[in-house]
């Protein structure tokens, strides 16, 4: 009996399961999930949702029908084989978000596909300094918020989102929402939509702004364009409360991009060389 249960413990060490939050899908919001490693999926997608592993790190999940039973996608760490049982379930209100898994941290450099630069001297540049060249800003219940400082380093385009709080109530960042819609479409509709991502942020969760506190935090995506007929919304939302903010970037302010060039990546064995 003894024998047989070392044997089920030395089996039970070679795959590891975790349980997850909820990750909340609709068919007009993408929600994000976030690893500390590389990753890949295992159980097969059902025909109900849409499952992209846009990085290596990184996996996407957009509803594709509203009546769906809640259900779990399984994902494996590449390197660890830990398997998370992650489950999804279809909320308009919820989803949208960026899911940080097993303790991700906000990226200041994941560039897991493409290790050609390093971009540590572009976010410095960025997130320090006064404001400048601001693109678009907007206010509502002591709350304002700008976008600046509009750049392109290598094959990504940077922003810096500043945000102040002159009211008495602290403000609680839930999440920030990024997608591109033709300027003339209706509100809400789905198929006018382009969900994207942030790939770099140095934004942290549960952020909360103090008064007359202000906070500048960078983010960093794949390189895009916009026609004259869309623009990139963003929307600040506010954790238990309804002072959101709503933001745009439009296809005359990409005219203006400041170009930083960003430190090439260090090859593998120069930077095992600089550690000895």
């Amino acid at each position: 009996m003894k024998k047989s249960f070392i044997i089920f413990i030395l089996g039970a060490w070679g795959t590891v399961s975790h349980a997850q939050d909820t990750a909340y899908v609709s068919r007009d919001k993408t929600t994000a999930l976030f690893f500390k490693s590389a990753v890949k999926l295992i159980s097969k997608p059902t025909s109900d949702f849409d499952v992209t592993q846009k990085e290596d790190a990184l996996i996407t999940i957009k509803a594709l029908d509203a009546n769906f039973t809640p259900t779990r996608i399984k994902v494996q760490d590449v390197n660890t084989a830990k398997v998370y049982h992650i489950p999804v379930e279809y909320s308009y209100g919820r989803a949208g978000k960026r899911i940080d898994v097993d303790g991700a941290t906000p990226m200041t450099i994941r560039v897991i596909k493409s290790a050609e630069f390093n971009y540590n001297n572009v976010i410095a540049q960025l997130v320090t300094g006064k404001r400048k060249d601001v693109v678009d800003h907007e206010k509502t219940g002591g709350i304002k918020a700008w976008i600046d400082k509009l750049s392109l380093a290598g094959n990504r385009i940077f922003f810096r989102l500043d945000i102040r709080n002159k009211s008495n109530l602290p403000y609680e960042i839930d999440f920030v929402r990024f997608y591109i819609r033709d300027l003339k479409a209706v509100a809400r509709m789905a198929t006018h939509e382009q969900e994207i991502v942030p790939l770099i942020t140095t934004l942290h969760k549960k952020t909360t702004i103090g008064h007359k506190q202000e906070i500048a935090k960078v983010f960093g995506f794949h390189r895009f364009s916009l026609s004259e007929d869309q623009a990139l919304n963003i929307e600040l939302y506010e954790r238990n409360g309804n002072r959101h903010l709503y933001l745009q970037l439009k296809q005359k302010d990409m005219d203006d991009l400041k170009t930083i060039t960003p430190a090439a990546q260090q090859p593998v064995n120069a930077i095992a060389a600089n550690t000895l």
